[in-house]
C-alpha cells in the first residue's frame, strides 16, 4: 500500500477530506510515473480512509454483516505523478440513493496543481447473499452528501468485447482481497498488462474507465478480451467462463 502520511492529513470545505500520500519505488513503471493500479489503490485507500472517519467504513458494515463494493470507475489524468512524489487526494460524497452511492476524488500534485480526477459509484451487500441492500440501513450517511459533482463525464455503460480471448489463467491466492472475491487492482493489473510495452514509450493515459459486473472467486478459470480503436482507445472485458465480471476502457493521448 502507498506511505500514507497521516500528520499531513487536513479536512477541505466541511466534509471533503484531504489525505497525502509518498508514490513508494514498486509503485512506479519503468519511467518512474506511478502505475494505474497503483493509482487505483490510492483512491480506494483514500474511499476507505474518508468511510471510517464518517463511521460507514468496513468494519461498520461488517456489524451489518455487509460490505462495499465497487460498480464504477472512471479516473480523468493530466500527468501521472513520479517516485517519490507526494500526492494530496481530494473525496467526498456527491450522493447516497437508495442503492448506491456516488463518491469522488481531486487528485494534487506537489507543487498544488490539479493534475487528475476521478468519481465511483459503490453499493452495500450482504456478505452471504451478495445481494445489494438498502443504504438506509447505515445511520446518518444520507446526510454526507454534497451534491458537489465533479467536472467530468460521468462513467459509461461500456461495450462487450468480441473476438478471442488474450490471455487465460486461473485466479491465485494474491488475487484475493478481505471481501473473498478479486482485488479491484488485479482487475486494473491484468487489463494494463494487455497492452504493449511500446504504447506505454509513446503515449500516456488519459482516461480510465471500469464497470464491476460479477464477483470472480478463487480458483475461477478466467478469460481476458481486448479490442483496439483509432490507436488510442483500447476496450476490455474478463469473463469467468462465459459470464461477464468487468468491462473496461483506456483512451491513450500523446
Amino acid at each position: 500500500m502507498s506511505n500514507f502520511i497521516e500528520d499531513r492529513a487536513i479536512v477541505n470545505r466541511g466534509v471533503n477530506k484531504t489525505y497525502t500520500f509518498r508514490v513508494q519505488p514498486q509503485e512506479v513503471d519503468f519511467q518512474y510515473n506511478i502505475t494505474l493500479s497503483a493509482l487505483t489503490n490510492i483512491l480506494l485507500t483514500t474511499a476507505g480512509f474518508n468511510a471510517d472517519e464518517n463511521s460507514f467504513g468496513i468494519r461498520d458494515l461488517n456489524q451489518l454483516n455487509c460490505t462495499w463494493v465497487l460498480l464504477r470507475l472512471s479516473v480523468e489524468m493530466k500527468e501521472f505523478p513520479k517516485q517519490y512524489e507526494n500526492i494530496n487526494v481530494e473525496t467526498w460524497v456527491e450522493n447516497v440513493g437508495r442503492a448506491t452511492t456516488t463518491r469522488n476524488f481531486r487528485i494534487i500534485n506537489s507543487r498544488h496543481e490539479e493534475i487528475g480526477m476521478a468519481t465511483s459509484n459503490w453499493a452495500m451487500i450482504n456478505v452471504e447473499t451478495r445481494r445489494a441492500q438498502d443504504l438506509s440501513l447505515l445511520v446518518g450517511i444520507d446526510g454526507k452528501g454534497t451534491g458537489e459533482k465533479i467536472p467530468m463525464e460521468k462513467g459509461e455503460k461500456l461495450q462487450s468485447v468480441v473476438g478471442s480471448p488474450v490471455d487465460t489463467f486461473s485466479v491465485k491466492y494474491g488475487h484475493i482481497d478481505i471481501n473473498g472475491h478479486v482485488n479491484t487492482m488485479r482487475y486494473v493489473e491484468w487489463i494494463s498488462n494487455e497492452i504493449a510495452l511500446e504504447v506505454y514509450k509513446v503515449k500516456k493515459i488519459k482516461r480510465f474507465d471500469i464497470n464491476f459486473i460479477n464477483e470472480i472467486y478463487y480458483g475461477e478459470e478466467i478469460r481476458i478480451f481486448a479490442e483496439n480503436f483509432h490507436d488510442d482507445i483500447f476496450h476490455f472485458e474478463i469473463k469467468k467462463n462465459d459470464l461477464s465480471a468487468c468491462k473496461a476502457k483506456i483512451l491513450f493521448e500523446d
